[in-house]
Parts: C-alpha cells; structure tokens; sequence
C-alpha cells in the first residue's frame, strides 16, 4: 500500500464498484473513510469491505445519510 487514510465521498454503487481499488492503495493498519451513501446502504458496504479483509472502526448517521469507518 501507499496511503494510511483513503477517503471516498460518493455513491454506493461507486463505492461498491471501486472499493478493491481503495483497498489495494491502503497500508497494513490503514484506514478508509466512506461516505456519500444512505443508511440503508451499510449492510452491503460492509460485506463488501469484510471480502476484502477490512473491519468496521465506526459509523456516523445524519438524516439518512451514512458514513463508514474501516481499517485494515
């Protein structure tokens, strides 16, 4: 990896589409920030991001609105 934080602020299917790239730019330890999607969206985000061996950190909700913390 390059980078220890990797922040994306757009789309779930984006996201989705385009989380193995973020992972494979991300140090051992690092850490992406993901936000630009619904709360709804969790579920798959984060079965998306445990394929790819990463762990959920925190999450932060604002009307409806969802951000995902994930480490490495």
């Amino acid at each position: 990896g390059v980078f220890d934080l990797v922040l994306a602020n757009i789309n779930r299917n984006i996201l989705l589409n385009d989380m193995r790239a973020f992972r494979s730019v991300m140090n051992i330890g690092g850490t992406l920030v993901l936000s630009g999607f619904y709360e709804e969206d969790i579920p798959v985000l984060l079965e998306k991001a445990e394929e790819l061996g990463m762990h959920e950190i925190n999450r932060q909700i604002d009307n409806n609105w969802a951000c995902l913390v994930l480490g490495s």
